[in-house]
């Protein structure tokens, strides 16, 4: 028996019947193209109406710079939880400050629920594999109504970077103004001394050499006392501006509320186009075997 014939009947030609349903599909659809067509734009459509209805979704974010402690003498860095960006996480997710935070922006208990959310900043040193560069921290929440997610991002960005800073940081920046104040008045009496010293050398013409050396030495005792309060007062002044400028967390972007629709308009078009296209070409190609289908059953 032969390879093309089984009991004397030859074997169908397989590629022959293939190349003919695609030609009676093709048919198909070229005889019922207006199908495909009309599924197409009833696709777009809907899914532009669908678009339409989509509930419209804010999204406000705020920035947080989460600090760098140095120790009392400003040389080195310290850990703290400035140095750790899971803070922020922890704070802002946590139920209690998420309540402070609608109490603050005026919602209702339990609307931030899910509704927020961190973004660590990369900088350039964490982009270059760098490391020792404490990173900006993104707080942000989305919901529906505008000015008021706004001010609970804001709310829950102060409430992070007080948190972070902890009380090292803001008892040393107390401490140091303290520091200042003290030096203020330090000053302020050396300089009242020295000028009465001066006063009573210019006044008293009739001094003795001994008296007039005296004077002097107590003039000379009181300038140098002078130039070191001003020197601690300068090292005080820059550990402060460190403090309040580096090593204190703060917000450094305020938030604002910005559109972002729910569902995309364009992705809603897209997906009803290629839906109505797929119905269209389906509907094209079964017109004939349910026309049929619906003769016979009328007969």
């Amino acid at each position: 028996m032969g390879p093309e014939t089984e009991r004397g009947r030859p074997l169908p030609d397989v590629d022959a019947e293939d190349e003919l349903e695609l030609g009676r599909y093709w048919s198909a659809l070229i005889a019922r193209w207006w199908l495909p067509v009309a599924g197409l734009i009833v696709g777009i459509v809907i899914g532009y109406l669908l678009s339409l209805g989509g509930h419209q979704v804010y999204q406000a974010k705020a920035t947080v710079y989460l600090g760098q402690p140095l120790n009392p003498t400003g040389t080195g860095q310290i850990q703290s939880l400035a140095t750790n960006p899971s803070t922020v996480k922890q704070v802002v997710l946590s139920p209690y400050w998420q309540h402070v935070a609608e109490q603050q922006a005026g919602l209702a208990t339990g609307s931030l629920r899910g509704h927020v959310s961190i973004q660590a900043v990369a900088g350039v040193a964490a982009a270059l594999g760098r490391v020792g560069q404490n990173p900006l921290v993104n707080v942000v929440v989305d919901g529906k109504r505008r000015a008021k997610i706004a001010l609970a991002a804001d709310a829950l960005a102060r409430i992070a970077a007080h948190q972070v800073s902890g009380s090292y940081v803001t008892k040393k920046i107390e401490t140091l103004k303290r520091l200042i104040a003290a030096d203020r008045l330090e000053l302020a009496s050396t300089n009242a001394r020295i000028k009465s010293l001066q006063a009573a050398v210019q006044n008293n013409g009739g001094l003795s050499t001994v008296e007039r050396l005296l004077f002097a030495n107590q003039i000379g005792l009181a300038v140098q006392e002078q130039r070191q309060v001003i020197a601690d007062q300068t090292q005080n002044e820059q550990l402060l501006t460190l403090a309040q400028t580096v090593e204190q967390s703060k917000v450094i972007t305020p938030a604002r509320a910005t559109k972002t629709t729910a569902r995309s308009r364009r992705n809603s078009v897209l997906v009803g186009a290629l839906i109505g296209l797929l119905l269209g070409i389906l509907a094209a190609l079964l017109w004939e075997p349910v026309t049929r289908l619906a003769r016979r059953a009328s007969v």
